[in-house]
């Protein structure tokens, strides 16, 4: 195929692929850290998500918080946009479903990875900034990372005052990246084919 079609194709694709992704998984972490159904952005995420999500929820069966609807849809997606981009590189009979769907794994685990990480960090800000804001975006990131933050606490209190459950966390997420990226490297997901993957 040529470069500049090429190219092209991979400019309009990745984003809409990418931005696919980050509502289904910020909507998958949500229900699964039990954010309010009623906080506007949550009902903004399932009417904007449920023409993927929907059907196979129906197929799957889900728990109060867990959504594997909402993961497959995640994983299909992720798998759909690296069969198209091996498809724009001319490289369809490369294309290895198997390998396919464990790149697609690893990838959907960093992107839920990136969006705990950068949640958190944005709770931090607006604390300092804004501690008493009711804004529904920072009641979203509030539900959103409490869950994950508050066992933490429990463990190890503030001390003087402060707060130092974040900086575990950040140290635990970034052990699970690192993780990832030996899993990553292992099954041949290199620089080269990073770019068939969103989130890594």
């Amino acid at each position: 195929m040529n470069s500049a079609l090429t190219d092209i194709g991979m400019t309009i694709v990745q984003p809409l692929f990418s931005l696919a992704m980050f509502l289904i998984a910020v909507r998958f972490l949500a229900q699964l850290c039990g954010v309010s159904g009623y906080n506007p952005i949550s009902m903004t995420l399932r009417r904007v998500t449920n023409v993927i999500v929907l059907p196979l929820s129906r197929l799957l069966p889900s728990g109060n918080r867990f959504s594997p609807g909402a993961l497959v849809a995640l994983i299909l997606i992720q798998v759909v946009f690296i069969g198209l981009m091996f498809t724009l590189e001319g490289r369809l009979d490369a294309f290895n479903v198997l390998q396919a769907l464990i790149w697609a794994a690893i990838g959907c685990a960093s992107l839920l990875i990136n969006i705990i990480f950068y949640s958190v960090i944005a709770m931090i800000v607006v604390s300092f900034l804004a501690p008493q804001s009711s804004n529904p975006a920072v009641e979203f990131i509030w539900e959103l990372t409490e869950p994950v933050m508050a066992p933490l606490r429990r463990i190890l209190p503030p001390m003087g005052g402060l707060d130092f459950s974040p900086i575990i966390l950040f140290i635990a997420l970034n052990v699970i990246r690192v993780s990832l990226g030996h899993m990553a490297a292992a099954v041949g997901l290199v620089a080269q084919s990073a770019r068939y993957v969103i989130g890594i």
